[in-house]
């Protein structure tokens, strides 16, 4: 592996708006090009040689979510209530898993990254650390999952991002052994980036609605993620019901965003919302492929 530690300033070529920003690190691991920047307040974590942002990091509160669909993220609470044990499938610059250790500090939270580069650079430069009821284990999220015998009240699949999907982390099979591992209240969440209603899209909405009883949608609008949630459990829970959840959930936690009203601006029902798409299988998921066309 070559790595490369750079102290050095660098200049957006972008004319009168240019801003100087510092390259803390930079290397080819076996599955990313990493590199970590810092500027104005915030370091930020990308998977490729552009400016494109994986991740960041208030440098004052480290625990802060800079994106609003990791904010949505966690409208899975409201399904759940007060998590026990927690799985992240996707590790990154760890916002997620901070913000969850913060706020829920005796559950017990597993994370599941396959980039032990990754690893590394989120405990030596986005302040992550393991502790007695946080681990990591360096593994493909769905070997994992078949690795495992333990269920948990949340599991967060933040392994998708911008430029490729892991095709096998798509799939009915792998959303079936998901379900497996839920316990019998327990949600998924599932981070999917499209920038437009494309094919890929809306097969995966397909795909959960066959293997969950219900699943809601929640679009982070402006960024393109979309964050599903799929329960374990039937029967529709009412938007006005969750708001309320997440109106008690900030009494108690105190998040430094309004949980509610992310819930009441972006609740939207997918259990039976029509899709003209055919299911993902380990024998066809061809997704790259499926996110450059349109929803039919």
């Amino acid at each position: 592996m070559k790595v490369r530690w750079l102290l050095v300033a660098a200049i957006l070529a972008a004319g009168p708006w240019a801003q100087a920003y510092e390259v803390l690190f930079e290397a080819e691991s076996p599955y990313h090009h990493i590199r970590v920047t810092e500027e104005e307040g915030f370091r930020y974590l990308s998977f490729d040689e552009t400016r494109g942002t994986q991740s960041a990091m208030k440098l004052s509160d480290p625990t802060f979510l800079y994106y609003t669909y990791t904010r949505l993220a966690f409208a899975g609470l409201a399904f759940v209530g007060e998590p026990k044990d927690a799985l992240f499938v996707g590790l990154g610059g760890a916002s997620m898993p901070k913000f969850f250790r913060r706020h829920y500090p005796e559950a017990n939270m597993d994370i599941a990254e396959i980039d032990p580069v990754i690893v590394e650079v989120a405990k030596k430069r986005f302040e992550f650390a393991e502790d007695p009821r946080t681990r990591v284990y360096v593994k493909d999220g769905r070997v994992f999952l078949t690795k495992i015998d333990k269920q948990y009240d949340l599991i967060v699949l933040d392994a998708y991002n911008t430029s490729s999907i892991p095709f096998h982390l798509t799939t009915k099979e792998f959303m079936e052994e998901v379900r497996r591992r839920l316990k019998p209240t327990g949600v998924v969440v599932a981070n999917i980036w499209s920038p437009d209603l494309n094919q890929y899209f809306e097969a995966e909405i397909k795909t959960m609605q066959v293997t969950f009883p219900e699943l809601y949608i929640f679009p982070g609008l402006s960024s393109g993620n979309y964050i599903f949630v799929a329960t374990n459990q039937p029967g529709q829970i009412q938007r006005y019901v969750l708001v309320e959840r997440a109106k008690e959930i900030m009494r108690e936690k105190k998040f430094h965003f309004d949980l509610a009203d992310l819930v009441k601006s972006t609740y939207q029902y997918a259990t039976k919302r029509p899709c003209r798409a055919e299911v993902l299988t380990d024998n066809r998921a061809p997704v790259e492929t499926m996110r450059s066309q349109k929803a039919m």
